[in-house]
């Protein structure tokens, strides 16, 4: 079984007072009990997460789909800039903004700007116009800040716990669906 994953992501790709946010989403999370208090190893790689909780289920649709049972289940909070891909799932699409032009099977390093914090921009290859990243189109959703909230092993989130944590965050998210 492969692990997958959940990510909910602020779409800016510097997100101001990002360490206050962390804390208080933290506080959040863990007051209405969707997530343990105590760091431990519950999410791929060396980081310490927040494991799974009893309110998971109000916030999770199938909540018998949690991961209880398994020791990847909690989630891991990213403060630093990262490109919050996909994985297996991939991407059938990428659309610049200017020119329309589907860039799925250019070479990639154009993200490079981006990732190697040159830049919050990307330069089209065909009509060479830098956007905002944001702007671009990424099908299935991808997502690019220096702040994530990674929901290991978890069903699909409700669209009433994503809204509040838009609110929480005070702007637009991505949510990205990766399996691993």
């Amino acid at each position: 079984m492969s692990d997958s994953c959940v990510s909910i992501v602020p779409k800016q790709s510097v997100y101001p007072n990002k360490e206050s946010m962390v804390e208080e989403i933290l506080e959040w999370l863990i007051l209405v009990d969707v997530v343990k208090a105590t760091p431990s190893d519950c999410v791929l790689g060396s980081n310490l997460g927040h494991a799974v909780s009893e309110g998971a289920k109000v916030v999770t649709e199938q909540s018998h789909f949690l991961p209880f049972d398994l020791t990847v289940n909690g989630l891991e909070v990213i403060s630093k800039r990262q490109v919050f891909h996909t994985g297996q799932n991939g991407i059938d699409e990428l659309v610049c903004p200017h020119c329309k032009d589907d860039l799925v099977n250019e070479e990639w390093n154009f993200l490079d700007e981006w990732a190697d914090y040159i830049s919050n921009n990307l330069t089209c290859p065909p009509c060479s116009i830098p956007s905002e990243i944001h702007l671009y189109k990424f099908r299935p959703v991808w997502g690019f800040s220096d702040l994530g909230f990674t929901f290991w092993n978890w069903p699909q989130l409700t669209v009433e716990f994503i809204d509040e944590f838009k609110n929480k965050l005070g702007c637009e998210v991505d949510i990205v669906y990766s399996k691993i």
